[in-house]
């Protein structure tokens, strides 16, 4: 935490949520702290998630804010270690009393022994570092996979960091393969359980046991339990049956349910969910009984689709491209010019994953340093006469010939990352004439 600004050596930084222009701030100034007087909440935030980990003071001697409001700010930054500051005669409020218990590390009462603040403030700054050292992660955002400087992922990557801290349910929307498992983890990393476990499940092949293989060739586990004081990402929660639905809510509520089987299944966890369907699509189609719906869109985030992202396509192309290029060990560096105007006019139906399958391929044939348009495959600039139609029907084509070739040519991986069933991969696939011949499904 110590920094040096200027010539002046920082000890640690402090924001303080309203009050008046108390002598004590003056002293801790003296001593090398960093203080940010704030008098809007927004603003508050805004700047709590920029540094991250801090302390923070809670001035309530002056009504600046309601109390619910200042509650909600202080619970959504639990990477802030909280102080409070009330006068004697505030102490008769339950409210108040509560608010204390509820969020703060300590308290004091106004006049504030000055000596005795920063003392607290100085063990509590040793505390952050502590906790630096075990935990270096808490309020640390990852950005793999989450690059990109358009309003879009910028807007993302806010909205995730301001979730993160919120020790609640979270749904995830967004189209098939824009990479909402990314968000999941990001959103896991950078919370109060990043410590903790991440499960990942694909909900259409989850049993009534909720039994599954967590790790390849070990045995399997009850996920729920598996994620306990964890993050469990349940894939497209729409594919879970209705029994399945009221068991979530009922381990929502109580962190406790009993199976259809009489088995008592116990578990502390944030759920974070997974859906390609808006929120009207899932309140009309009834795909989500209604408790689970509203527990999960206490909080959620839209994912944009690749299209919407602008240049930062190029940039997440060429981030794929050196990965790639290192793993097949391949002489590429970079994208010709062509060949980045070409991935910034696709409309990329399947987002990102059709671009790691694209990107894979174009690797593999190149055999220069430059990654030129034709190593790509991807449709030219369309004839206008074309009809949206056939721009349409060649899209879904392409994206589904990009994620066999992902999956090595197996039909059930490949719907499964496509979050769609079986006959409706096999009914895609005799509409775009992509079943192999039967010959090619027996063995001699």
């Amino acid at each position: 935490m110590k920094r040096t600004q200027g010539n002046s050596s920082v000890l640690g930084t402090l924001v303080i949520l309203g009050g008046g222009t108390p002598t004590w701030i003056s002293v801790l100034e003296k001593a090398g702290w960093a203080c940010h007087r704030c008098y809007d909440l927004r603003a508050a935030e805004s700047l709590m998630l920029e540094i991250g980990p801090c302390i923070g003071v809670v001035d309530l001697t002056r009504d600046d804010f309601s109390l619910q409001g200042v509650a909600g700010l202080v619970n959504r930054n639990k990477q802030v270690r909280w102080l409070a500051l009330v006068q004697e005669r505030q102490l008769a409020h339950d409210s108040i009393c509560q608010f204390i218990v509820n969020f703060c590390i300590d308290y004091f009462t106004d006049p504030v022994p000055e000596s005795q603040l920063l003392g607290t403030i100085g063990h509590q700054l040793g505390m952050l570092q502590l906790e630096h050292r075990v935990w270096p992660q808490l309020g640390v955002f990852g950005q793999s996979g989450l690059q990109g400087e358009q309003a879009a992922m910028k807007k993302l990557r806010h909205h995730v960091k301001r979730i993160a801290m919120a020790d609640v349910p979270v749904l995830v929307q967004g189209e098939i393969g824009t990479g909402k498992e990314l968000v999941a983890q990001a959103i896991h990393q950078a919370s109060t359980r990043g410590k903790g476990a991440f499960v990942s499940v694909n909900c259409e092949s989850l049993p009534e046991s909720w039994m599954v293989e967590i790790n390849t060739g070990k045995a399997e586990q009850c996920c729920l339990e598996a994620a306990d004081g964890g993050v469990l990402f349940l894939d497209e929660i729409t594919q879970l049956d209705l029994p399945r639905q009221q068991e979530l809510v009922r381990l929502l509520e109580d962190e406790a349910f009993t199976t259809e089987t009489g088995r008592k299944v116990s578990a502390d966890i944030r759920l974070i969910a997974s859906s390609r369907y808006s929120q009207e699509e899932l309140m009309e189609s009834g795909l989500l009984c209604e408790e689970l719906y509203f527990r999960l869109n206490a909080l959620g985030v839209m994912v944009p689709a690749l299209r919407e992202r602008g240049e930062d396509i190029v940039l997440l192309a060429e981030f794929f491209m050196l990965k790639f290029a290192r793993q097949y060990n391949s002489p590429v560096k970079q994208l010709s010019s062509e060949a980045a105007q070409l991935l910034v006019s696709y409309s990329w139906p399947g987002n990102v994953r059709e671009m790691i399958g694209h990107i894979k391929r174009a690797i593999l044939l190149a055999d220069d340093k430059v990654l030129e348009a034709d190593h790509l495959d991807l449709p030219r600039v369309m004839d206008d006469k074309q009809s949206l139609k056939k721009i349409r029907a060649d899209s879904e084509r392409g994206a589904i010939l990009a994620v066999l070739e992902n999956n090595k040519g197996q039909i059930s991986a490949a719907a499964r990352e496509l979050g769609v069933s079986r006959a409706t991969m096999y009914r895609l696939l005799n509409k775009h004439d992509l079943v192999p011949p039967p010959k090619h499904f027996r063995q001699s």
